[in-house]
């Protein structure tokens, strides 16, 4: 939970996230230098109030998500190590609620900000990143195709169907982003040994108006779940993450309500939470 408590949370000003539009045009350390006073004094600071005030929205209501305003937001710098895109900067701004506080814990919310639209030129000016814990490239073995570029006036509804939703604009996200084997077999197992309570889980997000993100599903089904093939829990047991997304508006993330905004989209994805938390819990 946040370690100080900084100014309650203004909301995000369309004239400050012109910065990360910027930025996606002039991705250079130059132009990032002579700019990074808005970074540095205006978004950084209003990450780490949405992280607070989200986190107190979060306990007001009983969910077990929070946040530290410093250590749970993820650093604008790229690591370009093993990426063939040299870019220094991400452009747009990211953050997690956990559990525990710690970036990678399994179930988790992630927030994601940057300009309604989408704050990247091209589909292909923004690279992977294998820090997030939403980048399909951190995951062993994944090879995602580009993409095309976002179409504007799809709105918010293509969001939820697209592998990797960088650059598409704003949006909240919760749910378990596995990349360990070990993990994703526990959330299966879980399923076929209660399929109800897991078919009643996709029945509430639908309820709600989600749905579950693609997950880096496989092509076969897994190894010994076979029999279940054509089934109900088929396209679950394809999955190898399972979370749901919520499309946030321009208004939203300019708004002091952002925070219960966040709150209420996790309370609305804690059944699939628990579930999650209850197989990985077990010895």
């Amino acid at each position: 939970m946040p370690d100080a408590s900084p100014a309650a949370f203004p909301g995000f000003a369309p004239a400050d996230l012109a910065f990360l539009s910027n930025l996606a045009a002039h991705n250079d350390r130059d132009w990032f230098t002579a700019n990074r006073a808005v970074y540095d004094e205006v978004l950084k600071p209003a990450l780490g109030a949405l992280i607070a005030d989200a986190s107190t929205a979060c306990a007001a209501r009983g969910l077990a998500l929070g946040g530290d305003p410093n250590r749970s937001q993820f650093r604008i710098h790229r690591d370009v190590r093993f990426s063939k895109n040299k870019q220094p900067y991400k452009t747009h701004l990211s953050a997690v609620l956990t559990r525990d506080g710690l970036k990678m814990s399994p179930g988790m919310a992630y927030i994601h900000i940057e300009p309604e639209g989408g704050s990247r030129v091209t589909a292909d000016s923004f690279d992977y990143d294998s820090i997030d814990p939403l980048d399909p490239s951190t995951h062993p073995g994944a090879r995602l195709a580009p993409e095309a570029a976002p179409d504007p006036t799809a709105g918010a509804a293509g969001i939820p169907d697209v592998e990797d939703a960088h650059g598409r604009g704003p949006y909240v996200s919760a749910g378990f982003f596995l990349y360990d084997r070990r993990n994703s077999e526990r959330v299966r197992r879980a399923m076929v040994a209660d399929p109800d309570a897991w078919l009643a889980i996709e029945n509430h997000l639908s309820s709600k108006g989600l749905r579950l993100a693609p997950g880096l599903a496989v092509k076969r089904m897994p190894k010994g779940y076979e029999d279940h093939a054509g089934g109900p829990l088929e396209g679950a047991l394809k999955r190898t993450q399972w979370y749901a997304r919520r499309p946030l508006t321009g208004a939203e993330i300019s708004s002091p309500d952002l925070p219960e905004t966040l709150a209420g989209f996790i309370a609305d994805m804690t059944p699939l939470l628990h579930f999650g938390w209850g197989a990985l819990d077990k010895v």
